[in-house]
């Protein structure tokens, strides 16, 4: 029996798939080069988030509160936009969700491997 993958796993996987999603749905539905730049700025904080860096996710999760905020403000701000912006909105907080839980569960566990060398 094989034991069940750790928490920090799905996290990342979430964090991954929701960063990935957000870049093309920014790139494929800007109507300006602004939008252009903002789906592109994304590509910044990936390498890290491939290799499992627990620093670039955290930093990356300030990154998405601005784009969060930004697209809820772009939303209210355009009324015929505003479904788009909400579901960039919700993606973007997705995938925040899972920048911070993973650098949170990979922090746990890590220190959990490390208490359980010791003994």
């Amino acid at each position: 029996m094989t034991p069940p993958r750790e928490l920090s796993v799905y996290m990342r996987v979430m964090a991954l798939v929701a960063h990935l999603a957000l870049i093309v749905l920014l790139i494929v539905t800007s109507a300006s080069k602004l939008g252009l730049f903002a789906g592109l700025l994304l590509f910044a904080p990936l390498p890290g988030m491939l290799r499992g860096s627990r620093y670039v996710h955290a930093w990356a999760s300030m990154m998405l509160v601005v784009y969060c905020a930004l697209l809820l403000a772009n939303g209210y701000a355009q009324p015929r936009t505003q479904l788009l912006m909400f579901v960039l909105a919700g993606l973007a907080a997705i995938d925040f969700t899972g920048l911070v839980m993973y650098v949170r569960f990979g922090s746990r566990e890590a220190q959990a491997r490390q208490a359980a060398s010791r003994s």
